[in-house]
């Protein structure tokens, strides 16, 4: 299976990762290819890298989808290996994650494209390690190492937390968030924009009865938003277990567990049976280059995952050609809002 240029980066230099190795936030299958070489564990925060690790063949033992590892899985590792994430808070979580769990000596290697921020985070590295330093750099990727000499600080996941009050749309309630989720600590504009436009909506009679889907939940806004508008359960899918953590959370602070289901997920692979209404703002939009083939896949299986006049709501970048894409799926659509760089569609599910 092809590697990305950080993990290319990473077999080239292979040799230094002897005896046990984590791999903290891994993008794609070399934890397995190391593993012919070293004792291997990967602790992944995206439930697609799981799933593929999963295919080629890892054990599951030496993996886990979660917002922190399972100290008990295993401990002790000489190296941790961590991919940089595109948020950069996110790295300082993982070192804090990982650092007890790293021997006296042992050493944390951090590789990333020159795009992802990674040469400027070097510097997060000096504070918790010694002998922090670059490796080796290849097309456009950087690996930078550092020991561990001292003790590290106990993780404590509570201190991780974000809490705040959120009003939105006419309703209020309490949030919480832990880094790396979109949107983290703050209301981002385009779900902002997204609420107004549902607030004004007129639901189905019986809305409290409904099958709702919020499609990349993020840290729980839209989903926490539609429970207290409709007093319906809602399933909360996201790719990313901090993500879904989250979500849990919001709900766990506004006494509403019961009304949640989360569903980790690559798209809607793992969503069961059909939905009332569809609600996303998609994880797909923004980056350094738009990739239309996720929105396309996302349009198409969404239409198997709509009951007979099932609703789809979408905010997104306004300049995103999602109109054509929604119209190919479902036959037409309407924008209900166009301005301020977003723009909030609507369609519907018709019978065929």
């Amino acid at each position: 299976m092809t590697l990305n240029s950080p993990s290319l980066l990473l077999e080239r230099n292979e040799a230094q990762f002897s005896g046990k190795v984590l791999f903290a936030n891994p993008e794609d299958s070399y934890p397995r290819n190391l593993g012919r070489e070293a004792e291997v564990f990967a602790w992944c925060q995206s439930h697609t890298t799981y799933e593929q690790l999963v295919r080629v063949g890892m054990p599951e033992e030496t993996l886990h989808f979660g917002e922190q590892w399972e100290a008990d899985k295993a401990s002790d590792f000489d190296h941790v290996i961590i991919y940089q994430p595109k948020a950069k808070e996110l790295l300082d979580y993982l070192l804090a994650v990982t650092l007890p769990l790293l021997k006296q000596g042992g050493a944390v290697w951090l590789v990333g494209d020159n795009k992802s921020g990674v040469k400027s985070s070097m510097k997060r590295l000096v504070a918790p390690l010694e002998e922090v330093g670059k490796v080796d750099s290849a097309k456009h990727c950087f690996l930078f190492s550092g020991r561990k000499l001292g003790e590290a600080k106990p993780f404590i996941f509570e201190d991780w937390i974000t809490t705040w009050q959120q009003e939105v749309a006419g309703q209020r309630f309490t949030l919480c968030s832990i880094p790396g989720v979109f949107g983290h600590g703050k209301l981002d504009k385009g779900t902002a924009l997204l609420l107004e436009q549902l607030s004004q909506h007129r639901f189905m009679s019986g809305v409290d009865k409904a099958r709702l889907l919020d499609f990349g939940c993020g840290d729980g806004v839209i989903s926490m938003w539609l429970h207290k508008r409709t007093g319906a359960n809602i399933s909360a899918l996201d790719d990313s277990a901090l993500a879904l953590k989250a979500t849990e959370l919001t709900f766990a602070a506004n006494n509403a567990s019961d009304a949640l289901t989360v569903i980790a997920s690559n798209g809607l692979a793992n969503a069961k049976g059909r939905y009332n209404y569809v609600i996303t703002n998609p994880p797909f939009h923004t980056g350094i280059s738009t990739d239309y083939s996720i929105a396309e896949r996302f349009f198409i299986e969404v239409k198997k995952h709509l009951t007979l006049n099932g609703e789809l709501f979408v905010v997104a970048n306004d300049f995103l050609r999602y109109p054509p894409l929604m119209d190919a799926a479902l036959g037409k659509h309407q924008t209900l809002l166009k301005g301020s760089g977003f723009a909030v569609y609507h369609a519907r599910q018709v019978k065929n």
